[in-house]
């Protein structure tokens, strides 16, 4: 298997594009709130469908599922599209299957004819839009890139925020169906964003490179990576499927039900504004490292029963929720670098996104025979918080050991120059996955922090 990566250019990068670049972010800020809003809003569509076609929740399950579970791999698998025609094409061609996919909604009869259309169909379009509108930003930018990202991002939260709230209005006014139809038409302004997503003047050389490398398998780093993606992904589609019904089952009608899911995205987006305002290592220190995840595992998976007896505390742990997934979410992107490096996270990019799939897939229906069994929301949420803070532990245990690994260095290099007074040691800053190997490979070793991706001399398996 292969997936695209970008390299730099031998040529010089001229000088960055002026205004359009901002239209660039504004294209993408919108294409992730729309693919992100209607993805996240898979709670609500799980009370429609369920309701509507009278299965149980196993069965209903695997709609979102499946949307989550392609919609994460494709956007990987089908990367090619962006080397060989552009951001562009991608997300035009992505708004045209979304659209698509959606449409054909209205037609469906039977709850398995709902996994292909709005499942396969609509995964796939999203999928395809998604990543290339990041890669479109990162194009334009040299400077100012973490910024500019953040604002991208930002659209996430406000896509969970807008849509479960405009979908609760579309069914009150043009019943399940009409909706439908509608967010297609919503999905097809992901073509108009693709068409804002013009190539840079400085258009980076593109090539592909294996996607499933044997180096960075040889790492338990690695491992403990892939896993904490997998249990994060399991968790939190657990909740964001599962938090509408789990509060109507506490007797939250479905109107204050569906605000939940919104109050999720006003968290996240909060908690994504913040440590973008903080600036790009605002995660990073150890004590927020140690005490954000772990602390908010622990209080989402041990006290989550008790806040659904009542709607304020329903509230509240909406909030905990969404402020813990927009830290999550930052503070993995930059510890992934920081610990593995962007080259190998680019070598090993399927298998995280392999691990994000899984557990969209696997969420969802495994929850469903839970409840089968118990009949009790209270324990598929223990389920979701117990895999969100193991997903946290494993991330922090090997960020505290990237620091004891800092300090000895330092330490190191203080007794070599302890003659020279006033001396400054420099940080170790090497990615924690080349300092078990750098002393044993030849030839070029990428350095973190350097910019593109530059891979020499690495065995692969295809």
């Amino acid at each position: 298997m292969f997936v695209v990566t970008t390299v730099s250019s031998s040529a010089p990068m001229a000088k960055e594009d002026g205004c359009w670049r901002w239209v660039v972010v504004v294209a993408a800020f919108f294409t992730q709130f729309i693919v992100c809003g209607i993805t996240y809003s898979l709670g609500v569509f799980h009370v429609i469908f369920k309701d509507i076609f009278y299965e149980s929740h196993f069965d209903t399950s695997w709609v979102g599922s499946v949307l989550l579970y392609v919609t994460a791999l494709s956007s990987v698998m089908l990367r090619f599209v962006t080397c060989q025609w552009g951001c562009r094409v991608s997300v035009m061609l992505g708004g045209l299957l979304a659209a698509t996919g959606l449409g054909l909604c209205m037609l469906v009869q039977e709850m398995y004819q709902l996994y292909i259309t709005f499942g396969l169909i609509t995964g796939l379009g999203f999928g395809l839009a998604c990543s290339p509108s990041i890669v479109a930003v990162e194009r334009y930018f040299v400077h100012a890139r973490f910024q500019a990202l953040s604002v991208v991002v930002a659209g996430i939260g406000a896509g969970i925020i807008t849509f479960p709230i405009l979908i609760r209005h579309l069914l009150v006014h043009f019943a399940w169906r009409g909706a439908m139809l509608i967010l297609a038409g919503i999905a097809l302004n992901l073509c108009v964003c693709g068409m804002l997503m013009k190539p840079a003047k400085h258009e980076k050389e593109m090539r592909l490179l294996p996607m499933l490398s044997c180096f960075p398998l040889r790492h338990p780093l690695f491992h403990g990576m892939c896993f904490a993606n997998l249990f994060w992904s399991f968790g939190s589609t657990v909740i964001y499927m599962y938090l509408p019904s789990y509060a109507m089952a506490e007797g939250s009608s479905f109107e204050t039900a569906v605000f939940l899911v919104s109050c999720v995205g006003i968290s996240s987006f909060a908690s994504r504004m913040i440590f973008a305002f903080m600036g790009p290592n605002s995660t990073l220190d150890d004590v927020t490292s140690a005490l954000c995840p772990i602390m908010l595992g622990v209080v989402i998976t041990g006290i989550s029963p008790l806040l659904f007896d009542d709607y304020a505390g329903q509230i509240g742990y909406t909030l905990l929720f969404g402020f813990y997934s927009g830290f999550w979410t930052t503070f993995l992107s930059q510890a992934s670098r920081e610990l593995l490096g962007p080259e190998y996270i680019a070598m090993g990019n399927g298998y995280l996104s392999f691990m994000i799939a899984l557990g969209a897939l696997t969420g969802g229906p495994l929850t469903g025979l839970l409840l089968k069994e118990k009949g009790d929301f209270k324990y598929a949420f223990y389920l979701a918080g117990a895999c969100l803070l193991w997903s946290s532990v494993v991330m922090v245990l090997f960020k505290l050991k990237r620091c004891s690994a800092r300090l000895e260095a330092d330490s190191e290099k203080a007794d070599d120059i302890d003659s020279l007074k006033g001396t400054k040691v420099k940080e170790h800053r090497m990615p924690l996955i080349l300092e078990d190997v750098v002393t044993m490979r030849e030839g070029k070793v990428p350095i973190a922090g350097a910019g593109d991706i530059v891979v020499d001399n690495v065995i692969t398996c295809v």
